[in-house]
């Protein structure tokens, strides 16, 4: 499994609370999408699934909060 890391270089892992950066609006993370991505493209990519929200994030996008 690829490892994903917020902008404050911390894992994001499925179930963790995590802060959208732009917007200040809370979620958890619910799927990391990175199969078969290596793990610096994986770093760019669209590949966090938030609850209650239908699009992807970029992992730079967010920060976990606990």
């Amino acid at each position: 499994m690829i490892q994903v890391y917020d902008r404050n270089r911390n894992a994001i892992i499925p179930g963790q609370q995590v802060m959208i950066a732009a917007t200040g609006e809370l979620s958890v993370a619910q799927a990391i999408h990175a199969k078969g991505l290596a793990a610096d493209k994986a770093e760019r990519a669209r590949c966090v699934e938030l609850k209650n929200k239908a699009e992807r994030f970029v992992p730079y996008e967010l920060i976990r909060l606990a």
